[in-house]
């Protein structure tokens, strides 16, 4: 008896951590500076994000937090370098389901947007190079995977569950994000606000 009231109490809080993110699964981390004010949070960017559900344009400006990580490859990425780019930035791991799940949409968009001017980044939380390295070749996924080892870029962006993705456009300002799996259109439609 005494072995079930801790499991209990465990299968309540996954529970309820499960109900929290399917409930709030639009999303912008409140630790990002503003443009108007750098040096404080703005307290309503998620409550004026989350309101939005077309995310056309946002009333504040969010600036993605710059970070350099190493890819698969060995080659370092910065965020700050791709000013002029949009990114389609998305945390993940081998180990989720719901990762694994939408991996093949995001290789059909990379296929489908790799001549443009979208950069998919693909950031692995936690996890060895030769693990992830392995995945992605047995799965031919081409697009670029970035490793937060450490996961200070995952502490950055706030991240509280995986998948999780952020859409940002070219000067650098976070435009919309998602918590949870996504479809290939759903995908899309984000890029698409980008554009806007």
């Amino acid at each position: 008896m005494k072995k079930i009231i801790p499991f209990a109490v465990l299968v309540i809080i996954l529970f309820g951590s499960a109900y929290y993110i399917v409930s709030n699964n639009n999303l912008l981390p409140n630790n990002l500076s503003t443009e108007e004010n750098k040096d404080s949070v703005n307290d309503d960017v998620n409550s004026k994000v989350a309101s939005n559900e077309d995310t056309k344009e946002e009333e504040v400006k969010v600036k993605a937090p710059n970070f350099t990580l190493t890819d698969t490859q060995g080659n370092k990425v910065t965020l700050s370098d791709l000013k002029g780019k949009k990114v389609y930035l998305n945390f993940w791991a081998t180990w989720c389901p719901p990762c694994r799940k939408e991996m093949p949409d995001i290789e059909t968009l990379y296929q489908e947007t790799k001549d443009s001017d979208l950069v998919i980044l693909a950031v692995n939380l936690g996890e060895d190079k030769d693990t992830v390295t392995s995945f992605a070749d047995k799965n031919n996924y081409n697009f670029r995977i970035l490793l937060d080892s450490a996961e200070t870029v995952a502490i950055d962006y706030q991240i509280r569950s995986i998948p999780t993705s952020y859409f940002i456009d070219e000067e650098g300002y976070v435009r919309a994000g998602k918590i949870g799996l996504m479809t290939l259109e759903e995908m899309k439609q984000y890029v698409e606000l980008l554009t806007k």
